[in-house]
């Protein structure tokens, strides 16, 4: 329908944002479904039909396209891309499985903003250790190299196993 209303968030400031108008029947006969097809808020894809009749949620835009030709089968329909952030407002008839990440999400990112906080810190620290682990097998190397160039003036390597250490050629 021409002038639906949509919510949609801002910078942390709830707003109303329009669907496109419907183009007139000149350009697409009013008996062609039209499905628009955006993103949510969420990042994932939203198709909805024009007039509010069926839409989903889908994790590909090609899922959310094909949802469209198949809900309008077999008379097929049009597609209308939008640029700005759209929300499914009907009862969702695509992935269960989008809808319940979504949901998940979005109770996370409202109810525990500690648990985002927690997973940076654990990253952070995972780098931190994985770039300690680097520099000493970094420095270990550049030893061991300096001894088998010293001892064995690079005919020999060093071959390590159960801290014994066999000379190999």
């Amino acid at each position: 329908m021409a002038g639906q209303e949509q919510m949609r968030q801002d910078s942390g400031k709830l707003q109303i944002a329009q669907l496109p108008a419907r183009p007139d029947h000149t350009v697409l006969s009013d008996s062609i479904p039209l499905f628009f097809i955006g993103r949510n808020q969420s990042g994932f894809w939203v198709a909805r039909e024009s007039e509010g009749r069926s839409g989903g949620l889908f994790l590909f835009r090609r899922s959310a396209a094909r949802f469209a030709h198949k809900t309008s089968s077999p008379r097929g329909c049009a597609t209308m891309l939008v640029e700005h952030t759209i929300e499914l407002d009907v009862p969702n008839h695509g992935s269960r499985l989008v809808e319940l990440i979504g949901t998940t999400t979005d109770i996370i990112r409202r109810h525990a903003p500690f648990v985002t906080n927690l997973i940076g810190a654990s990253i952070a620290e995972w780098r931190k250790l994985d770039a300690q682990i680097s520099r000493a097998l970094t420095g270990y190397r550049r030893n061991r190299e300096a001894i088998e160039n010293d001892l064995f003036g690079r005919e020999y390597k060093l071959a390590s196993k159960n801290d014994d250490l066999p000379i190999q050629r």
